[in-house]
């Protein structure tokens, strides 16, 4: 009898400390947006992308990440804003808002980066490289950021930026599209602004 209860305690302990990393793991993803108080969200019906190529790097820089991985993320956000009820077009210049996403953590993009009717000093702080090392009490990690700008269609100035950051697994990188699609998530959960309190 004593051997069972011992035992029932135990695995009651594993289970409290199983949950206990599965909820950590969910809540490992951080974001946040910020957006143009004077700018009106509410006219949005369709978006495109910024350019074919919607990826901003830094000026000259190669993209840090896959062709695969781009077309997850591409795939990921344009999900995203079609749970949201935005239509897509293909036609930029008919678009209510042009989409662009970066990766990384850079202080900035340089503006030759992005097409040239969306050129400009704009002001706004990025991140910048895709992976970096940090080591905290001899523990090393890698941290990926995903950045998302949105655009207003007709005046071409920036409107919102998202982000999202999170510790890259060995599962991210064997499989990375469920961590993408849960940064999508939270980086589109208060878009337009205000949603997110619904």
């Amino acid at each position: 009898m004593r051997t069972l209860k011992h035992s029932g305690r135990f695995a009651a302990y594993c289970t409290i400390l199983l949950l206990g990393i599965a909820l950590s793991g969910c809540a490992s993803i951080r974001a946040g947006s910020h957006y143009d108080e004077s700018a009106s969200f509410d006219h949005y019906k369709t978006f495109s992308w910024i350019a074919d190529q919607p990826l901003i790097t830094g000026n000259g820089a190669e993209p840090s990440i896959s062709p695969l991985t781009q077309k997850k993320i591409v795939d990921a956000i344009s999900g995203e804003l079609a749970r949201k009820g935005f239509t897509y077009t293909p036609t930029r210049d008919a678009a209510d808002f042009v989409v662009s996403y970066s990766v990384g953590t850079r202080e900035r993009i340089e503006a030759t980066s992005y097409p040239v009717s969306y050129r400009g000093a704009w002001g706004w702080h990025l991140y910048g490289r895709y992976y970096y090392q940090t080591e905290v009490v001899h523990r090393t990690y890698t941290e990926g950021t995903l950045s998302v700008d949105v655009f207003d269609g007709k005046s071409k100035q920036p409107v919102w930026h998202g982000w999202a950051s999170k510790s890259i697994s060995t599962a991210d990188r064997n499989n990375p599209a469920p961590s993408i699609a849960k940064a999508v998530s939270a980086i589109f959960e208060d878009f337009p602004p205000g949603s997110g309190s619904e």
